[in-house]
């Protein structure tokens, strides 16, 4: 379990020391957030909702699931797991509770991410298993896709709205 802490820790070490040196990595990972919050923003636009939600942490995520119709309790999923997988890395516990704890708030996070970007495709139409992959590997260039191209949001996939749709 050591070797997973450090291969957890590893990315941001790696980038600290050679942002250090070279300017260009946080220029990258400006731009990278920018287009993760400009995908946001597009699609919650071609969605009805508002834009300006994309910026704001908690809204944010709460927004994206009411894309699917998801209720807002369940950004619990998402906002719970990384503080704690982060304070045990970081403090280095490698007791067993903390192993535990930490290999499953990483594992039902990956899971509820992976289900609710596949969800995110059905609601947008794209039913392919090549959608379903590309939407796991690029998540952000992947919705900022979705928000530029001329796939229409098919409404929630959960929800009263859901109901009237499949009857009608």
């Amino acid at each position: 379990m050591e070797q997973l802490h450090t291969l957890l820790k590893l990315p941001f070490i790696e980038f600290y020391q050679y942002a250090g040196n070279n300017e260009f990595l946080w220029v990258l990972l400006g731009l990278l957030i920018a287009f993760g919050i400009l995908g946001q923003w597009v699609l919650y636009y071609k969605c009805s909702l508002p834009g300006v939600a994309s910026i704001i942490p908690v809204w944010n995520v709460v927004i994206f699931l009411k894309i699917m119709g998801r209720p807002a309790w369940q950004s619990l999923f998402l906002m719970i797991p990384p503080p704690i997988i982060a304070y045990i890395v970081l403090t280095g516990d490698h007791s067993m509770a903390a192993n535990v704890t930490m290999v499953a708030m990483m594992t039902i996070m990956a899971i509820f991410i992976a289900t609710v970007y596949i969800e995110l495709c059905n609601c947008f139409g794209k039913r392919g298993i090549v959608n379903y992959i590309l939407v796991i590997l690029f998540n952000g260039l992947y919705v900022m896709y979705l928000g530029m191209s001329s796939a229409e949001y098919e409404g929630p996939l959960y929800g009263p709205k859901a109901f009237k749709a499949a009857s009608a």
